[in-house]
């Protein structure tokens, strides 16, 4: 009996981490489609990239993570929906023509909430600074880009002893991912992403198999109101 309720109560806390991020990111949303409107009203015409030197963005990102992903499938699972909230810096802009690898640099400062649906645990916090390349055409609607980083990431997995892959509770995350942006606006877009994800803890525990996951992702960017510059 109070198995199947401490079962019962892990699961509406599941439950409940998740429809806390949707409410958020549809907040979110919405508040970046106002925003955009807005900017976009203010420009009356006038061309404001969102690829513009120091100009901020605001992207929120959420999918679910499947590991082991393609290698080292004897590991044991460990799935989880994660959310990703990130900070951009544009440092650069595209400079002229129209080669196809035209594009600028961007730096990201990502805050992750994960909450695992299987295997050991129930929750992961982290936070990773990311370096993404944007490839930017003229007046392009879509805008493909690829970034990395290593970060660092707190978990409770640690506390299932029958499995060997994650052994405390702090870890580090090297990551690489490709995405791509539709601009439906003049200052937001729509996001789709795919990871590959690693975590471990670089042998600072004997139980330090590593968890190597992949999976999809669905966001929204928001780039605040820059400096009006050529159209990207």
């Amino acid at each position: 009996m109070m198995t199947s309720f401490r079962c019962l109560t892990g699961i509406w806390r599941t439950r409940r981490r998740i429809l806390t991020f949707v409410f958020c990111g549809i907040g979110l949303f919405l508040s970046c489609a106002a925003h955009a409107k807005s900017v976009e009203g203010d420009v009356s015409g006038e061309s404001n990239s969102p690829f513009t030197r120091n100009r901020m963005s605001i992207q929120l990102v959420s999918g679910a993570v499947f590991s082991p992903f393609i290698w080292k499938m004897q590991r044991p699972k460990l799935d989880f929906f994660q959310t990703n909230l990130r900070l951009g810096w544009m440092l650069t802009e595209p400079g002229r023509g129209h080669s196809i690898l035209r594009g600028c640099h961007e730096l990201l400062l990502e805050f992750t909430h994960a909450v695992i649906f299987s295997g050991g645990g129930h929750y992961m916090y982290g936070i990773t600074p990311l370096g993404r390349y944007n490839f930017v055409q003229p007046n392009a609607k879509w805008v493909p880009y690829f970034q990395g980083g290593v970060g660092i990431i707190y978990t409770d997995a640690y506390k299932d002893k029958s499995q060997n892959v994650i052994g405390q509770a702090f870890g580090f995350t090297p990551q690489f991912g490709v995405g791509l942006q539709y601009f439906a606006g003049k200052a937001w877009s729509i996001d789709l992403e795919g990871k590959l994800e690693h975590i471990s803890n670089a042998g600072m525990s004997s139980r330090n198999e590593g968890v190597n996951g992949g999976g999809i992702f669905l966001g929204v960017t928001c780039f605040l109101e820059g400096t009006p510059a050529a159209d990207h």
